[in-house]
């Protein structure tokens, strides 16, 4: 029996609920689905050839499920693998979850016959249309006990969420911090692949005499801030697992995102070991640019600031925001060089403030005079 080719368009900080739905899927259909998944296991990288991929999967799938949220549904790229699904006539199953129901669901979504994953009704009733689509029987799966496991799913992404909106409009309070120290975090591979202009126009952006520092191994990162007192931005252009916030200093499997099991264990420094980290270097922001992380971001959250992406980002257009952002912070307040790049740029980039903590004054020195104070969150 030939396989069935299923389409799976979701936000890839909603990774775990496409796990334990392919995962299902597999074990319960005797692996006779081929799910493509549109996000794979790490953050979808700045400058990703989606479309492209896109595009490839669409030739052979006869099935699209779309994974909608409340989040998912603001985000106009999931509305464009649902319609370029319905132009060629490809079934679309949205697969609703956190908050998000079937009869709630704008247009064009609201056009396919949804379900909720948290609902053992729905979860059979999805079983029934694969296997209609197969011409078999429906597995005799335990549709309750799955619906409990997407129910934990629900209650540690809606907690992440809140944090995440909190965290956006937390108050501010001022603090100056003279002669900021810049570090950039990347990879070789992430570097090879076209996005070194990241790392490139944040130096550049800065007065010369800025210090700064660049690691591109887990090593390398704990020298730096082992032998510096401070570090005030850290500027992450590195592959990020969306489930863990894991940052990835060696190499993955691409599109599949997997670690690449060369010789030895990845290089790697989970989300909470990284907190750690950047607290005992006082860390005051972080910008993650090489991709959504929910999980990072609202880990990070506990110790600093975070600026994120919200959404799929050309390197081209990373690289604009870059060159705005940290350019316009020499005039600006932190809040409005985010605003003003975001507008330059055409990026949408999310500002994350440290909860209870107050609003950082970064202050450069440049020769023989003070350069304009620029203000960033503490």
């Amino acid at each position: 029996m030939p396989q069935l080719e299923v389409f799976v368009s979701h936000l890839h900080i909603e990774s775990k609920f496409t796990d334990l739905l392919q995962f299902h899927l597999d074990r319960d259909f005797i692996g006779l689905l081929n799910l493509f998944v549109s996000n794979d296991s790490t953050s979808m990288p700045v400058g990703s050839d989606w479309f492209g991929r896109l595009l490839t999967a669409l030739r052979s799938v006869r099935l699209q499920f779309v994974v909608c949220s409340p989040e998912a549904v603001r985000r106009p790229w999931i509305h464009y693998e649902a319609g370029a699904a319905k132009i060629r006539d490809i079934e679309i199953i949205p697969l609703c979850h956190s908050g998000m129901k079937p009869e709630h669901l704008p247009f064009p979504l609201s056009m396919a016959q949804g379900l909720c994953l948290s609902d053992p009704e729905g979860l059979r009733a999805l079983y029934a249309r694969v296997s209609e689509k197969l011409s078999s029987r429906i597995p005799d799966a335990d549709f309750v006990a799955l619906s409990e496991q997407y129910k934990q799913l629900e209650d540690e992404y809606i907690a992440q969420m809140r944090k995440d909106q909190s965290a956006e409009h937390a108050p501010n309070h001022e603090t100056i911090v003279n002669n900021p120290h810049v570090l950039c975090i990347g990879s070789p591979q992430y570097l090879e692949l076209g996005f070194r202009n990241q790392l490139e126009v944040v130096l550049e952006a800065f007065p010369k005499d800025l210090r700064h520092d660049r690691v591109l191994t887990s090593l390398e990162l704990q020298r730096v801030i082992g032998d510096n007192n401070r570090i005030d931005i850290v500027h992450i252009a590195a592959f990020v697992c969306p489930r863990s916030g894991t940052l990835y200093f060696s190499d993955i499997s691409l599109p599949s995102g997997t670690p690449d099991h060369g010789d030895g264990p990845p290089d790697r420094i989970p989300a909470e070991a990284l907190a750690m980290l950047f607290k005992e270097a006082g860390v005051r922001l972080v910008v993650i640019a090489s991709g959504d992380s929910l999980a990072l971001a609202t880990t990070l959250l506990s110790v600093t600031n975070v600026v994120s992406p919200r959404d799929i980002v050309t390197a081209d257009g990373m690289a604009s925001w870059v060159r705005s952002f940290y350019g316009t912070l020499r005039t600006r307040s932190l809040a409005d060089a985010c605003a003003f790049a975001g507008a330059m740029s055409r990026v949408s980039m999310k500002l994350l403030t440290q909860q209870a903590t107050s609003t950082l004054q970064i202050q450069v020195t440049e020769p023989n005079e003070l350069s304009p104070v620029f203000n960033a969150l503490a």
